[in-house]
Order: C-alpha cells, then sequence, then structure tokens
C-alpha cells in the first residue's frame, strides 16, 4: 500500500493510495462503484477484486481516513494506452477537486503510455468535466445500452511522437505554422462567401504556399459541444481535412494553469475552451496564434512575455507575413560574417579553455564535471575523437565527441554548442554530419547520450523526428542501405531483436515496412526512408528524376567538393545548410513533382562557357530529397526564400520564364554528397539511354539504384 499526500483548495488533505485486494478500503470502492452503475456501469465483485489485486485500482483518502472517490483502470499492451474504467466520487466530496487529483495521479503513473482513453454517455453531459481534465472528444458511436445513446470516446495524450508524426518544422519548413482560435475555424467552416471576411482571407489562394493553417485537439472539444451528431461529424472531417492538427506536448496541465492565473491577474474573462486551446499551442511550441478575441489582443504582449508566442488577428497578419517570417525562420544566410570555419581536434591542456564555452550551467553541470568528461575522452583515444568548431583563431563556436566502442552505433556523449543566435543553426549541421558519418562508417545507429544538453541542443534534437528517447540519450537508426521493404524489415527485425531493449523502435519500423500500401504511398515511403536515413527502399513507388545544375551553382548549393576547388573555397551558407533552394525553368522542370527523389548532374556548362575550373563535372554528385515545388514569379520567389538560398535576384531575373511570368523553385533538404561522381558516360551505359540533361529527367527506380549505390557505397565495398 502506497499513499500520496496532496494539498487541496477545498479540503485539508486529500491522501492517494494504491489498493490490493486485501484493502480495507475495497468494500467502499465496490458499494461506490454500485450506487454510480448508472453512469460507470456494471462490474461484478469478482472483478474488483482482480483489479485490485493486479494493482489497478487506486483510491482518494480523507484527513478522516475515509475513501471518498477511487478510479479503476486497465493496460492496453498492443496500443501501449491506458482505459480509464471507473472515476467514482463519493456524493457529499464532488466539486472539490478530487476528481482532478485521482486523474492528475493516474497521468503521472501512465505518463510512458501513449496516453488514456475512456468512453462516456453522451447523455452524462460530461463534457465539461473531461475538457476540464484535460481530456479531447475523439469521435462517437451508437453504444450498447438499451436506448441506444452515442457514446463519445475521450482521450489525453501524453505527448510522445508517434512513428510518423514529424514534427512540424519538418513539414512546414516553407510555410509559417499558425494556429487559428475557435472563432475563426467557424467562421470559415461558414459556407457564405460574404460573411466572415477577415477570418477566410487566410485560405486566400496566395496565402497557401505561405500560412499552413493549423488546430489543436481543443477544437473537437468545441465540436462535441453541438446537439447535432451529424453535424459534429461533418465539422470533425473538416477540421481534419483543412487545417494541421498540433500535438501539445507533457507540459500542457502546467501551461494551463500558468495562463489561467495570468488571465485571472488581467481580470480577464475568456471561455475556458478557448484558454485551453492557446495553451495547447503553447505547448505545441507554435509561436503565432491568430484570434479575434479582444481581450486576448490586448494582453498579447503579456502573452508574448510570458509564452513566446504572437497574439495576431488575421488582418494583421497578413500584413506583417514577411516580417513574422524573418523572426522566426532559422537563416544560414545570417553565417556571412563567420568566413572561415574550421574542425580541429582537441588537444590535452585545453580542458579549462573549453570549459569556459560549454560548460552546461544550465542543466547544473559543473566546470569539474565537464573537465573530467573532456579529460576522459582525451585520454581514451583509442575510443574517442574529440572535436571543436571555430572560426579561424576566434572563440570556440562548437564542440562535438564521437564514441566508438560499440561496432553498430555512433555515440556522440558530448554535443555543444556557445550559446549564440547561430546555435540552432548550427548544431543541426553537427547532428546531420553526424548520422552521415554514422552511415559512412557502416554503423546502424547514432546516439547522442549527453547528460547536460543545452535548450537549443534538445530542440533539434526533437524537431529532427527521427531520433528516438531511450534509457541512455537519443537514438537514430540510420542504414546505409538500398534494398527492398522486405529486406529492410528483416533487417530491423534482427537488429531489434539481437541488440537489447533499447532498439525494440526497430520492430516498429519493421511492422510498418510490412503495411500494406507502403510501396504505394508516397509519402508514407518517403517518410520511412527520411527515419531510416540514409535508406532508400528500392520496391517503393517514390519518383526519381536527374536534374542539371550549372557547376557554380552546385558548388554555392550543396558541393563542397566544388566549392574547395575555388580560390575562396566553400562559402558559411553551405557550411550549414541542410535544406537549399534551387531555381529553374517551368519547362525544364515541368514533370518534377514533390515528394521525390533528385540526384543531381553537375553539367560542364558554366552559363554562357564551360565549367572552366571545375573537375569530375558532368557527373552525378549527389542525391536529395524534393520537400516542395512551386511556381511563381522571379521576385516573388527569391522573396521568399531569400533565407535559404545564395542567389540574387538579378540570379533569378535570367532564368527563361513561361508566357505568364512564372518560373519553378524547388526546395530540397537531406543532401547526400556521393564518394565517387557517377561520370555521364556511365549514367548512360547504367540506364540504357543516351542522356544530355538538358532538363530534369525522370529515372527509372533501378537505374536509380544503379546510380545511387555506385556513388554512395564505392568506398565502403570490401
Amino acid at each position: 500500500m502506497q499513499r500520496y499526500p496532496i494539498k487541496s483548495r477545498e479540503t485539508v488533505e486529500v491522501k492517494i493510495e494504491v489498493i490490493d485486494e486485501k484493502s480495507p478500503h475495497l468494500q467502499t470502492v465496490i458499494a461506490l462503484g454500485d450506487a454510480n452503475r448508472k453512469t460507470v456501469g456494471f462490474l461484478a465483485d469478482t472483478a474488483f477484486v482482480d483489479h485490485a489485486r493486479r494493482g489497478n485500482i487506486f483510491v482518494a483518502v480523507d484527513s478522516q481516513g475515509e475513501c471518498i472517490g477511487y478510479v479503476l483502470y486497465e493496460y492496453t499492451r498492443r496500443h501501449n494506452r491506458h482505459r480509464l474504467v471507473h472515476l467514482c466520487v463519493a456524493p457529499a466530496h464532488r466539486g472539490k477537486g478530487v476528481a482532478k487529483f485521482l486523474i492528475d495521479y493516474l497521468k503521472q503513473i501512465t505518463k510512458e503510455s501513449n496516453g488514456i482513453g475512456l468512453h462516456c454517455r453522451e447523455d452524462f453531459k460530461l463534457e465539461k468535466m473531461w475538457s476540464r481534465l484535460g481530456f479531447v472528444a475523439k469521435y462517437d458511436k451508437p453504444g450498447k445500452n438499451k436506448e441506444g445513446k452515442l457514446l463519445i470516446y475521450w482521450w489525453f495524450d501524453h505527448g510522445h511522437a508517434d512513428l510518423f508524426d514529424a514534427a512540424p518544422t519538418q513539414k512546414l519548413e516553407s510555410r509559417l505554422c499558425v494556429v487559428i482560435d475557435t472563432q475563426i475555424f467557424e467562421e470559415i467552416y461558414i459556407d457564405k462567401e460574404t460573411d466572415f471576411a477577415e477570418s477566410k482571407s487566410l485560405f486566400a489562394d496566395w496565402l497557401q504556399t505561405e500560412l499552413e493553417l493549423c488546430i489543436t485537439d481543443e477544437i473537437f472539444n468545441k465540436i462535441i459541444l453541438l446537439k447535432d451528431s451529424k453535424e459534429r461529424n461533418k465539422q470533425r472531417n473538416f477540421a481534419r481535412q483543412k487545417f494541421t492538427r498540433l500535438r501539445s506536448q507533457q507540459n500542457f496541465d502546467s501551461v494551463v494553469t500558468s495562463l489561467s492565473s495570468l488571465l485571472s491577474d488581467k481580470e480577464a474573462a475568456i471561455d475556458e475552451i478557448e484558454v485551453r486551446h492557446l495553451a495547447r499551442t503553447i505547448a505545441s511550441d507554435s509561436q503565432v496564434f491568430v484570434t479575434l478575441d479582444s481581450k486576448l489582443l490586448e494582453l498579447s504582449s503579456e502573452i508574448y512575455e510570458h509564452f513566446r508566442v504572437s497574439i495576431i488577428r488575421p488582418n494583421d497578419l497578413i500584413t506583417q507575413l514577411d516580417e513574422l517570417r524573418r523572426k522566426l525562420d532559422y537563416q544560414p544566410v545570417r553565417l556571412a560574417g563567420t568566413t572561415h570555419l574550421e574542425q580541429i581536434p582537441v588537444q590535452k591542456g585545453q580542458e579549462d579553455l573549453l570549459s569556459n564555452y560549454f560548460q552546461c550551467e544550465e542543466q547544473g553541470e559543473t566546470k569539474a564535471e565537464f573537465q573530467q568528461q573532456l579529460r576522459r575522452f582525451l585520454a581514451e583515444s583509442d575510443k574517442f575523437e574529440c572535436w571543436v568548431v571555430r572560426e579561424e583563431e576566434n572563440q570556440p563556436l562548437a564542440l562535438v565527441v564521437y564514441g566508438r566502442q560499440k561496432k553498430h552505433e555512433l555515440e556522440i556523449p558530448m554535443l555543444r554548442v556557445e550559446n549564440n543566435p547561430l546555435s540552432g543553426t548550427l548544431v543541426r549541421h553537427l547532428i546531420f554530419k553526424s548520422i552521415l558519418r554514422s552511415a559512412r562508417e557502416q554503423r546502424q545507429f547514432t546516439r547522442i547520450s549527453d547528460s547536460y544538453l543545452a535548450e537549443s541542443v534538445m530542440t533539434a534534437i526533437q524537431e529532427s523526428s527521427s531520433f528516438r528517447r531511450v534509457t541512455n540519450g537519443w537514438l537514430k537508426i540510420n542504414l546505409a542501405l538500398a534494398e527492398t521493404a522486405s529486406e529492410l524489415s528483416q533487417r530491423l527485425i534482427t537488429l531489434g531483436s539481437t541488440l537489447g531493449e533499447e532498439y525494440q523502435i526497430c520492430l516498429q519500423f519493421a511492422e510498418s515496412l510490412n503495411t500494406e500500401n507502403i510501396l504505394t504511398d508516397v509519402q508514407a515511403s518517403v517518410d520511412i526512408e527520411r527515419f531510416l536515413f540514409p535508406a532508400k527502399i528500392i520496391d517503393a513507388d517514390i519518383p526519381t528524376f536527374i536534374i542539371p545544375i550549372q557547376p557554380k551553382w552546385a558548388a554555392d548549393l550543396f558541393d563542397e567538393g566544388l566549392a574547395n576547388q575555388t580560390l575562396f573555397g566553400a562559402k558559411p551558407e553551405l557550411a550549414f545548410n541542410r535544406e537549399a533552394v534551387y531555381y529553374g525553368a517551368i519547362q525544364n522542370l515541368r514533370r518534377l513533382q514533390a515528394p521525390c527523389r533528385i540526384l543531381w548532374y553537375v553539367s560542364g556548362t558554366q552559363g554562357e562557357r564551360k565549367g572552366k575550373g571545375f573537375r569530375e563535372v558532368q557527373s552525378v554528385r549527389a542525391c536529395s530529397y524534393v520537400d516542395e515545388v512551386i511556381i511563381g514569379k522571379p521576385k516573388e520567389l527569391y522573396q521568399r526564400f531569400q533565407r535559404l538560398g545564395v542567389y540574387k535576384l538579378s540570379d533569378i531575373e535570367k532564368v527563361k520564364r513561361d508566357k505568364h511570368g512564372n518560373i519553378m523553385a524547388i526546395r530540397f533538404s537531406d543532401i547526400e554528397l556521393f564518394d565517387t561522381p557517377i561520370m555521364l558516360e556511365t549514367i548512360r551505359r547504367i540506364c540504357g539511354k543516351d542522356y544530355d540533361f538538358q532538363w530534369a529527367e525522370k529515372n527509372r527506380n533501378e537505374c536509380f539504384i544503379k546510380v545511387y549505390n555506385l556513388g554512395i557505397h564505392t568506398s565502403q565495398k570490401s
């Protein structure tokens, strides 16, 4: 028996006790359940005893030692979720916060699962209670009760990422993510062209490539209050089809408390659903909340100060869109000041110097701990490599340590960046390069095990979406393989079955590779490839293109080999970019679609003349993914993607336009440079076509795999 004292505003003290079949409180629990069987449902006495024996019942005990409420729950291993079977509070103690105490404890003990679900009859009218407890109304269905009353399924999500639940930053890299309030949602939903012009302006055609309109789950708690079940289903479908749903993290409850306190202090009477909607927005790490609520707009400065979320009305958002994007997006172009970056080995004796830059005080690391760790890594040079990134002779910018104790894994026991406006950009670059390093060494995993991760580093890890939290750090699968879905699945099963509990995630991916539509669903195939990056699924229907690019632009955008052939070497933008944008004539790229894979063919031409000074051109030199294909006027595209590119407006205006004055922009990312450039003659022989690459060429899957394997694996084959 365990006791958990919880102080209450309404009562002196409430304790939570987990009971077993011998507990004196069990009979009170059974009596409470029987007295409320019309709402909680019938459960036999033997079932209560069985649940108590398994430790699945806990009770609320008041200061007199009396049981005043209980929770009975179950765990479903298959879905890794908990089911709330009974929540029952004695009538004399209702309205005193006992139910919240019970649910808070249930959340605490189940936080490693995906979440908590329950069914509740619609006619019980408990929608407000479940919403206040943090649950979301997911759907309703006819119940098995005699009256045929609808059952509402309520869900509390613990905020763990799903297998394919990529962070919004990955999906929305070129669009601004904004959450709309419930009023704007309703006004957009109403199908009247003349009404609610301000809200509906967010759906203007020209904004679709600029804005990603998002909602949180609280929208569904608003919808469940509608009396007409058909209308509820209609609005749910509209919400799911037209908007991106953002998931709240585990700090949602604390955000609700903090936000409610702030609004109360400011005497702002805001609808409680709207408060929770805004709290879910904050807990999802979104940065913009669009609203028509005048009280929230008046408090926009205070809310931003406390939660770093911008509160803005639709018309102002549209006016300020460009300015907001410049604020929120990470911009590699800002690195123009770091003219000559170099990565050099850490030397013994530098521990004290480096502690001044990389000791993580915010996580409680002492100077002695940092120095001892670094000394240990330097001493065991057969197991660890220690590197520092610096700007010529100036101060260090980053510190990374690689550990190779395990044959199958590259460990990063230390990953630090100097705290400056560019730290987030730099750490993303280091993580990506580490994954490629691990894969090129034929290791199947990359693990970040640093116990003192700064906030900027942690954010970068979580945003990558392919790392999974494990007992010792963060783990990513990186298979340097091009195989069928079945072959990759079998490899993952072998890894997950032989390497231990932390590698069980392999089994989940193996199962995903065996789903019915994985080969034909292009987006699903690309998603899983990127989770296993740099793996390639060779029998998936992912379109592949070979795109020609002039040596100068290849050098500036992604090819450090070509850049190093120039007088000034690689540009700072190149050193950090994980994504970039390329411009071309629509007629040359018209068959391109996103998502897809591309092979970059570096041509022998350089504008009006040959690519003088560049070696190993007229070859395929890299592979990447296309994230987005956009058509527009040169100036519009330049303004939109200026943060990503090395192009000047004058460069883009030279691109041949179609009859409407439009050109095409291709946003691409996750660039793999080939170890061995594949020359034109080899490509022609492999693919059986007399290519001259004047425009984008769609490539057969088998041809892509042969070229890719030659470029990536030549130096790795034993």
